[in-house]
């Protein structure tokens, strides 16, 4: 079925283009020709006007010029030279005014115009010729003056009374003459002005009808149907998918409401799929959720059967070790008979303080896992904290042949802490460094203040540092890495348990370490940072 030519939108739009298009040319043309008519009158009168001032400028002049004349001879100085800068004077006058009027016959367009200024010109060619004779004589006066003429004044006079008797009528004729040429240009000025003012009102008129005429054939149907379509797109976006508008053409807006009302029915559909296939999904994730509760149940009654195991083990072995230690320093205090029973009695202390520690690390996960461990939080000199952890180590650290320093600590920083649990944290670390520093290595600490007002706390050695592959778990509980040799590693539990009380003091704990490497040297450092101490921290058991 074939359109209609104006039911199209693309027609419909051009037409609308085109005639804001032709409006606006014709608008253009007429206020060029406006311009183009009012500029030709401004030239006009400026021109007059111009050559006004320039009359008046020659009719001074001159007068100039006939004064120091007679001064040159009445005086009986007779120095022709006082006349040249008035001779000049008004001889540039003459070549200005020649030039205006040069300009205005060449800008004249129409014969007759150009042929009334040309004729201006021959009057100012007469009152120039008129003042060269003027001069002229007044020279040749002087000349005859110094030859003894003593009648060179009064030859001046006439000489001045001749020129005025031809130049003032000339003058006087050009200068009503440009005053009526400037009248005559303001009048056209008004003329046009009259004649143009109707015809503005009627072109706005129009203009105004055109565009009404306009906005109600072409764009006020066009808006209409956008604004239906943008109103139904917000319903839509609101949720209302059984919204539908009314098709009443058959142009390419219409097309687009027509497929609008497609898509608003395909989403509602869609919509209704939608909300059964969610009912369907809650129903599965309801299911997967009381499975999920349930493993998570298992899970819990599996963790509390391990803190259970920890502390259990914790309080069997404790008591006989203290027992086995107690006996063994009193065996090493007395004079045992045989060097074989007192080596193996020290082997048996050694092993039994091992076996001490890690129990006692055992017992302090139980704790901390179960919510018992509880930290007593009160400002402390972390400088002095190291101290002591570095006092206690001095003896084992001069068995293993490794030093001990500390390379900055400043005795006013001071953290909020417990400073029982914060040794113990440190001291785990310096026992660390001292089970992997060579003889002969050394074992650094550093107390200083952050920009950002935390305080840290570093412990540096030069042992054989962490391989790559498990420095990102080293803070996982009873991860070990690749330590498996006897006596060398611990439960792996002794990171994580320092982790865990730096954070409850609201730090963190940080670790670097570097394997050994062709032009670079094995060794760890441990960082702890810990805010600055404030009047009003409140920091209980978790």
């Amino acid at each position: 079925m074939r359109r209609r030519p104006l039911r199209s939108l693309r027609l419909r739009l051009a037409i609308l283009v085109a005639a804001v298009v032709l409006t606006t040319a014709a608008a253009a043309l007429a206020v060029a020709w406006t311009f183009s008519r009012a500029e030709e009158h401004v030239s006009e009168l400026s021109s007059a006007q111009r050559r006004l001032e320039l009359l008046s400028s020659i009719s001074s002049r001159v007068g100039d010029y006939a004064l120091v004349a007679l001064q040159t001879t009445e005086t009986r100085e007779l120095q022709s030279d006082r006349l040249s800068l008035p001779r000049k004077r008004v001889q540039e006058s003459f070549e200005r005014l020649n030039d205006e009027v040069s300009k205005e016959v060449a800008r004249r367009t129409d014969e007759q115009s150009a042929t009334l200024i040309a004729a201006r010109s021959r009057v100012f060619a007469f009152m120039r010729a008129r003042f060269e004779f003027l001069d002229r004589q007044t020279m040749q006066s002087i000349k005859d003056a110094r030859a003894g003429q003593a009648d060179g004044a009064e030859r001046v006079k006439v000489a001045l009374d001749m020129f005025a008797s031809g130049f003032s009528p000339a003058l006087g004729q050009a200068i009503e003459e440009e005053r009526t040429a400037a009248r005559e240009a303001e009048a056209a000025m008004a003329a046009l002005r009259e004649r143009l003012t109707p015809f503005s009102v009627i072109a706005v008129a129009v203009a105004a009808l055109i565009a009404l005429l306009l906005y109600r054939a072409i764009a006020s149907p066009i808006l209409s149907q956008v604004s239906q379509v943008a109103g139904a797109a917000a319903d839509i976006a609101r949720g209302r998918t059984d919204i539908r508008l009314a098709v009443k053409g058959h142009d390419e807006l219409s097309l687009l409401m027509t497929r609008f009302n497609r898509m608003a029915l395909s989403l509602s559909r869609r919509e209704s799929r939608l909300l059964a296939a969610q009912l369907r999904l809650q129903e599965i994730v309801d299911a997967r959720t009381a499975e999920l509760r349930n493993a998570n149940e298992r899970l819990s009654d599996t963790d509390r059967a391990r803190r259970r195991f920890f502390t259990d083990v914790s309080h069997e072995l404790r008591t006989p070790l203290t027992v086995i230690l107690g006996e063994v320093d009193v065996t090493l205090r007395g004079r045992p008979g045989m060097e074989d029973l007192k080596s193996a009695l020290a082997t048996i202390r050694v092993r039994a303080r091992a076996l001490h520690r890690r129990v006692e690390d055992l017992l302090r996960v139980a704790r901390s896992e179960s919510g018992q461990l509880e930290l007593n939080f009160a400002p402390v000199s972390l400088a002095q904290i190291v101290e002591t952890v570095r006092e206690g180590a001095a003896s084992a650290a001069q068995a293993r042949q490794v030093s001990l320093s500390v390379e900055s600590a400043d005795p006013d920083i001071v953290a909020e802490a417990d400073s029982d649990w914060l040794r113990q944290v440190i001291e785990g670390l310096v026992a660390n460094a001292l089970r992997h520093s060579p003889a002969g290595g050394a074992i650094r600490f550093g107390v200083w203040a952050e920009p950002d007002g935390h305080c840290a706390i570093t412990v540096a050695d030069d042992g054989d540092g962490i391989a790559e592959v498990d420095l990102p778990r080293v803070f996982e509980r009873f991860y070990r890495g690749g330590v498996r040799k006897e006596g060398e590693g611990g439960f792996g539990i002794g990171l994580a348990l320092a982790r865990w009380i730096v954070e409850r003091h609201g730090g963190v704990i940080d670790i670097e370490s570097r394997t050994a490497a062709p032009g670079r040297r094995s060794g760890t450092t441990v960082t702890i940072r810990l805010p600055a101490p404030s009047p009003r921290l409140a920091i209980g058991a978790g």
